[in-house]
């Protein structure tokens, strides 16, 4: 196995074991007590594909777990804008540190701080992203050969950039550090053509877990008020210290 699909594998499974420590019902829309009972055990039963390059990520009786990533940042022919990016900034900034350091005299302290303005985070962003992914699942589930009583897509959203304003009549609005997938109606209705095929979404992030029965969509969105989407604007910062020793 090469070791970019050992990395892959390690951020599915952290992602899985993430979902599973903070499972619990009020994290759950449209999910009543029975099903509860029965999702539980499902991602307990949960065990990695051992053919790790092929759909679905996790398998269990009668059923599977997909997992991808989604971004509100732009994307381009070569993935998330953000990524990119911070990748660049962790690649230039230890090379120039380094290199600080290599020019330095012994016994001196470098202490260096690196950083970069986030780039515009939107919904519509998000939602291209999770539309543009599902939509390729998709078509990976179409090719699976095994019928399958459970389907769950596990979408993990880390860029943590969108806040989200619930908003009710005479009420002080609720603000969520995130995004909460559970209050977009537009998605909510999109994703529900997909009931037949996919019986529950997973959204996780760094802060928050929500769990979606896909046939209890149009129910769901019945109790949704007036939601707004905000971009959380802010910077990323790397910081280096260090020194050279006089062997």
């Amino acid at each position: 196995m090469s070791k970019n699909l050992e990395d892959q594998d390690k951020i599915e499974q952290k992602c899985l074991d993430n979902v599973r420590s903070k499972l619990s019902r009020n994290v759950c829309y449209g999910v009543y007590d029975e099903n509860y009972e029965e999702l539980k055990k499902l991602l307990s039963d949960a065990k990695p594909n051992k053919n790790s390059s092929t759909f679905p990520d996790f398998l269990f009786e009668n059923g599977f777990i997909e997992h991808f990533a989604v971004t509100s940042s732009f994307e381009n022919k070569k993935g998330s804008v953000q990524k990119l990016e911070s990748s660049r900034l962790n690649k230039d900034s230890e090379k120039n540190f380094l290199k600080e350091l290599e020019d330095s005299e012994d016994g001196v302290v470098i202490n260096r701080s690196y950083t970069r303005l986030f780039e515009e985070h939107t919904h519509s962003n998000i939602v291209n992203s999770i539309q543009k992914n599902w939509k390729k699942h998709i078509i990976s589930y179409d090719n699976y050969s095994s019928s399958c009583k459970h389907g769950i897509f596990l979408i993990e959203y880390r860029d943590r950039n969108i806040q989200t304003a619930i908003c009710r009549e005479d009420e002080p609005a609720d603000i969520f550090e995130s995004y909460k997938i559970s209050a977009d109606k537009y998605l909510l209705k999109w994703i529900y053509h997909y009931k037949n095929k996919i019986e529950y979404l997973i959204f996780i992030n760094p802060i928050s877990i929500e769990i979606i029965r896909l046939e209890q969509i149009l129910e769901i969105i019945k109790n949704i008020p007036n939601v707004k989407f905000a971009p959380i604007i802010g910077m990323e910062s790397l910081t280096y210290i260090g020194g050279k020793i006089n062997k």
